[in-house]
């Protein structure tokens, strides 16, 4: 129990306990739905509001947050519209969500950041915002 006398052990708790009891509940939503490839390619695809967030210099939060709602608006129009071909709409907007992000990180001025740190992230690093956020 001495862990949890750091502020960032605490958080870090926290966000696996909302982390956990979220998942548990979407993930079952996503599986008897059969809406799989849906929920990877709007994770994937917010990569590139995050790439967007830091090309404008704000939040990558809430850049992949606003991007993820639109490329989720944008998938759910296209496959209610267009049945058989939603895997395809999915993966094309999958890819250039990704390509996007490279791209804008790319051409942001200065410092890079680690690009796998976004894509993996730390537990550990887990601030109070992003608990208030989750």
């Amino acid at each position: 129990m001495d862990l949890l006398q750091y502020e960032f052990m605490r958080n870090a708790l926290w966000a696996g306990v909302l982390v956990s009891i979220t998942c548990g509940i979407m993930g079952a939503l996503v599986v008897v739905n059969r809406i799989v490839f849906i929920s990877g390619g709007i994770a994937h695809a917010a990569y590139g509001g995050i790439g967007l967030a830091i090309f404008l210099g704000v939040s990558p939060l809430l850049g992949a947050t606003l991007f993820s709602a639109v490329i989720a608006l944008l998938m759910g129009v296209f496959t209610f519209e267009n049945r058989e071909g939603s895997d395809t709409i999915i993966g094309v907007m999958w890819a250039v969500g990704m390509a996007l992000g490279v791209i804008l990180i790319d051409l942001t001025p200065g410092y890079h950041r680690d690009l796998m740190s976004y894509l993996f992230g730390s537990i550990l690093a887990v601030s109070k915002i992003d608990l208030c956020f989750m």
